[in-house]
């Protein structure tokens, strides 16, 4: 092979150039230690590992993995954000009324639990006829 030099002026003499040849070889990358998977399953072999993963139906993910998926949450944390904002310019602020008006409420549901209290849940079109009969009772005495 032939050889190529070079003048090196910060060393004031010739440097070869002439390109190395790499060398391949095969690199036999170890097994590592056992350790227990997030559900409890001891792993002892990258093989054990990959057929874990295909079992669960899971995925391996890396730090690089995490931070793409956290700069992605972020961005639609963001979107939603100008979204939100967006809105607010076609929303009108509630006025509250100057008074405001008692509610009361209907004590059927306490009602229709007393009456099916250790009976057997009816179908729904049972159920539908109950209620209507209880609250009829209710009106007729004025509650």
């Amino acid at each position: 092979m032939k050889r190529t030099y070079r003048w090196d002026e910060k060393q004031g003499k010739m440097i070869e150039v002439t390109p190395q040849r790499s060398v391949d070889v095969h690199y036999v990358q170890p097994d590592f230690e056992p350790f227990q998977s997030p559900d409890q399953a001891v792993i002892t072999s990258r093989t054990q590992w990959r057929e874990h993963l295909k079992a669960t139906d899971s995925v391996e993910f890396g730090h690089s993995d995490m931070k793409a998926q956290q700069e992605s949450w972020n961005k639609r944390q963001e979107q939603h954000r100008e979204r939100v904002d967006r809105a607010k310019q076609y929303v009108k602020e509630y006025d509250r009324p100057q008074e405001v008006r008692e509610y009361k409420r209907s004590n059927l549901n306490v009602e229709m639990a007393n009456k099916l209290h250790g009976r057997p849940t009816p179908n729904r079109i049972e159920m539908i006829k109950l209620t209507m009969e209880t609250a009829k009772e209710m009106q007729k005495r004025g509650r």
